[in-house]
């Protein structure tokens, strides 16, 4: 039984990792601020958190507040990173898309900008991570799940997707290093993630 923790695990995406997880019969440490301990990302983290740890998912929401969202989806990865580089323990970021274009939405550029800042100093850290960047969530049962690079595109993705993914990375080594996107595509087979992973270009 391996051990993982899940950094926002008791919001709706969260939690379904952590089910996931739990039915393979690992177990899962959920560390948010209503946890116990409680874990604040805009704190500094405690890294007995982690200790003991095979793996560790980031899937929380930013803050509203501008200054909030940079302390805790930049300040909050970035210190989990670093402590994750020094246990060798990997990383499975949730981010979302529209990173690369914060302009197509100026209402969240503030916390979209964090979370750049916060996967570009996880890519940084020397931390063995994937990150997963969904599109617009949502809580229907995935249909089909399309996967692309490059952050170019539009849609939504089910939560039950974006777990898929999260879990399955955690458990294969060549989705590390790189970067993904997910939208739904009613069109498009049940991933076979070794296979999708291994096809991804590995980040620069």
């Amino acid at each position: 039984m391996s051990t993982f923790v899940v950094v926002g695990g008791a919001g709706r995406t969260g939690r379904r990792i952590g089910e996931q997880l739990a039915s393979g019969g690992h177990r899962v440490v959920v560390a948010s601020r209503s946890s116990e301990p409680p874990l604040d990302l805009t704190a500094k983290p405690d890294p007995a958190l982690f200790a003991g740890a095979e793996g560790v998912v980031i899937v929380a929401e930013p803050p509203k507040e501008p200054d909030a969202a940079e302390a805790a989806m930049h300040g909050g990865v970035s210190a989990i990173a670093e402590i994750a580089a020094r246990e060798d323990i990997p990383v499975v970021l949730v981010s979302q898309i529209y990173l690369t274009r914060p302009a197509e939405h100026p209402e969240m550029s503030a916390r979209i900008e964090a979370r750049a800042r916060g996967e570009q100093a996880l890519r940084e850290s020397g931390a063995q991570y994937t990150i997963v960047r969904p599109s617009w969530l949502h809580d229907l049962p995935a249909a089909g799940v399309r996967v692309e690079q490059g952050d170019t595109g539009e849609g939504r993705v089910s939560r039950d997707a974006v777990a898929d993914a999260v879990v399955a990375a955690l458990f294969d080594p060549s989705a590390s290093g790189k970067t993904f996107e997910l939208y739904d595509d009613e069109d498009s087979p049940r991933p076979d993630w070794p296979s999708v992973f291994a096809a991804l270009h590995p980040d620069q």
